[in-house]
């Protein structure tokens, strides 16, 4: 007999919509902010569970229950507090640059140079193996085979392998090419050929966290094309459908790539879906009260150093969170080895480095970040390139309340070193009158979607 009541959890999801709602008082295009995008991911990762409250949430009392969701409630309010008050702005160095990439030459030189180091890198870890490049596009693979797989801990060769970040780099740059009426017929299939051949592969490859940022940028764009009352209709019709359609596809994704199936039956029918965080944080706290030692940052210093190959630093930490998450539920084999990863959730993770005080230091530090990110629409809001770039941004914040991982972070400082290195040699020469140009224009919604 299910003794837990959703009242409460309710009552917390009517407070996010509220909060939602106040801020989108003001112009509908809040709608693309970072600040939103906190907001559905804290009801997506966490609220639908605890509203449902499936099987798995029995096990726990109803004070468990009510004081997870108070934890959601005061890292809401933390992070909200934070990012309203923050005059934080990290990335000035990205916005400088972004001018240059309303020149279809420019957007093209930089594709070609991320495809070529993606492509290229790939080829030889696959050991020249062409046939590699195709493998799971006509159908879902089992996950972890194939020849694009790595081992969990890495090598040398995960090197090669990580280099395909710089093909995430490029995806909005490609998105924004396709759809330039501007650029010449052949650049435009090329870039449009690239963004199927990643969404396919990515599909069928069960890889949901790349398949967002694809998505993302598609929709931002189709979002720039339309005018406002096709804007308000893709607002107030496609995003509830998007986001259904996101949950139901993530359901599809979870219980088919482990073995290789891509059955759309099993949509409604499945039992973990992949945004069951709330249990994760339910779990975290019980085992803290229970001895399960405070991290103190480790999990955070781990993803932080996880671009470094392990061949260089062979001591390199593994404290990675889904892996002392595995150990914490006994998880493990004979040797004591994890047999699989469970992420613990952005507020679980937080909780299981710094207790309690840790859903007061994190989310104000994500406040910080994503109010420093939404910044960068004084210039999205002005030059597509800009703002397919900020769309890529927003479903790294948005898989971030799933789990703090740096590699979701790749394809952003793989493009930022992209610019750097085009800024160096010369090849965004008209930088400083493109910059004049764009400061002098406007844009429908310019000024309105950045007047926090």
């Amino acid at each position: 007999m299910q003794t837990l009541s959703n009242r409460l959890a309710i009552a917390v999801a009517v407070f996010v919509v509220a909060c939602l709602a106040y801020d989108m008082r003001r112009s509908l295009y809040r709608i693309v902010l970072g600040r939103t995008v906190v907001l559905v991911s804290v009801f997506y990762w966490y609220l639908l569970e605890a509203i449902r409250i499936p099987e798995a949430l029995e096990s726990y009392t109803p004070s468990e229950y009510r004081f997870g969701l108070f934890c959601i409630v005061l890292s809401v309010v933390v992070f909200l507090i934070a990012y309203h008050s923050s005059q934080l702005n990290i990335f000035g160095g990205l916005q400088r640059r972004l001018f240059v990439l309303d020149d279809p030459r420019i957007l093209w030189r930089l594709m070609l140079a991320g495809m070529s180091i993606g492509f290229g890198s790939l080829l030889i870890y696959a050991e020249f193996n062409v046939f590699a490049f195709f493998e799971g596009l006509t159908g879902m693979t089992r996950r972890w085979t194939g020849s694009l797989a790595r081992e969990r801990y890495g090598s040398w060769s995960t090197i090669l392998y990580e280099m395909q970040m710089f093909l995430q780099a490029v995806i909005p740059l490609a998105v924004c090419l396709a759809a330039m009426r501007r650029a010449p017929a052949f650049q435009r299939c090329v870039a449009a050929l690239f963004v199927l051949w990643m969404l396919v592969r990515t599909v069928f490859t069960g890889s949901r966290s790349s398949l967002l940022p694809i998505v993302l940028c598609l929709a931002a764009a189709a979002f720039w094309r339309a005018g406002p009352r096709m804007r308000r209709g893709l607002v107030f019709i496609g995003l509830p459908i998007a986001l259904v359609g996101a949950f139901l596809l993530s359901a599809v994704i979870v219980a088919g790539r482990n073995e290789g199936k891509f059955d759309l039956s099993t949509a409604t029918t499945t039992d973990y879906v992949g945004f069951e965080m709330f249990r994760e944080l339910l779990f975290v706290i019980r085992a803290h009260g229970e001895g399960l030692p405070s991290e103190y940052g480790l999990t955070y210093f781990t993803q932080l150093v996880n671009p470094i190959p392990r061949a260089i630093w062979p001591g390199k930490p593994v404290a990675d969170a889904g892996l002392i998450l595995a150990r914490a539920y006994g998880a493990v084999d004979r040797n004591g080895e994890p047999t699989m990863t469970t992420s613990p959730g952005f507020l679980g993770e937080a909780y299981l480095n710094f207790g309690f005080v840790g859903l007061l230091i994190i989310p104000a530090a994500a406040g910080l970040i994503v109010r420093a990110w939404d910044r960068l629409l004084s210039t999205a809001s002005i030059s597509l390139p800009a703002f397919l770039i900020y769309a890529a941004g927003l479903s790294t914040i948005f898989q971030s309340g799933r789990s703090v991982n740096i590699s979701a972070f790749y394809g952003l400082l793989a493009l930022f070193s992209l610019l750097i290195l085009f800024e160096q040699i010369g090849w965004s020469d008209r930088y400083h009158r493109l910059q004049h140009k764009f400061r002098s224009i406007g844009a429908d919604f310019h000024g309105t979607v950045n007047r926090h």
